[in-house]
C-alpha cells in the first residue's frame, strides 16, 4: 500500500504464512522512486532499510530494491485490481472477522472489538475524506495494559478492501479489509484480512 504522504508498506509470504513485513518512505520523481528512510521485520527481527530505489508506474507497478541485513530485497508489486473498487466511508461498515480478530465498525469508521486476541478501539476511515479512493488509515488503541497491543499506545498504518477467494470456487470471491500497523516506535506490528461477517 502507498498512501498520499509516500508510506509504503507491504506485506510477503508463501500461500497464507507472513514470511515479512516492510514499513518505508519513498521520495518520487516519476518515473522513479528513492528510499529515504523504512525497515523491514522477519522472524521477529527488525532491520534498517537502505540504499532503496527503482521505478513505478502509476496504477501499474513498483520495482527495484532495497538492503536489508546485509541482503538485498528484490521488489516486483504490482497494482491490485481492487484498488479500482469505487468504495465509500460505509463500505467497511459492519462486523468483519478472522481467527482471534473481530472489528465492528460504525458509520463514521470507528470501531471496537479484537485485533490478535486483545481489546482495541479506534478508527478506519478514508485516508482521502469524501473520495472514493480505495485506502483507509487505520488507527487502534489498545484497552488493556497486559496484551501486545497495549493501552497507552497508538497503533497505525494502512488498510484497503480487496478480495479473498471462497473456500472451494474458482470463480467466487468476497470481498476482504487488509491492515497492516504499527506502533510509532516500530517495536510492536500488527496485520491481518477480515472478512464480512
Amino acid at each position: 500500500m502507498v498512501d498520499p504522504a509516500n508510506n509504503i508498506s507491504y506485506l510477503s509470504g508463501i500461500f497464507t504464512v507472513v514470511t515479512s513485513t516492510f514499513f518505508g518512505i519513498a521520495a518520487p520523481a516519476e518515473p522513479n522512486w528513492t528510499l529515504t528512510s523504512g525497515f523491514e521485520s522477519t522472524g521477529g527481527f527488525r532491520y534498517t532499510a537502505s540504499s532503496g530505489s527503482g521505478t513505478y508506474s502509476a496504477k501499474q507497478t513498483l520495482n527495484g530494491s532495497y538492503v536489508a541485513n546485509g541482503q538485498t530485497v528484490n521488489l516486483a508489486l504490482n497494482y491490485d485490481p481492487a484498488n479500482a473498487l469505487a468504495v465509500t466511508q460505509s463500505s467497511v461498515t459492519g462486523t468483519w472477522a478472522q481467527s482471534g480478530t473481530t472489528l465492528t465498525i460504525d458509520g463514521a469508521g470507528g470501531f471496537t472489538g479484537n485485533l490478535s486476541g486483545c481489546p482495541v478501539t479506534g478508527t478506519l476511515t478514508l485516508t482521502t475524506p469524501g473520495s472514493n479512493k480505495n485506502l483507509y488509515t487505520m488507527t487502534v488503541s489498545g484497552t488493556t495494559s497486559t496484551c501486545l497491543l497495549a493501552s497507552g499506545t497508538t497503533y497505525s498504518g494502512n488498510a484497503a478492501i480487496t478480495f479473498l477467494p471462497v473456500t472451494g470456487s474458482t470463480t467466487l470471491y468476497q470481498r476482504s479489509i487488509v491492515y497492516l500497523i504499527k506502533a510509532a516506535d516500530n517495536s510492536v506490528i500488527a496485520y491481518g484480512q477480515v472478512t464480512k461477517q
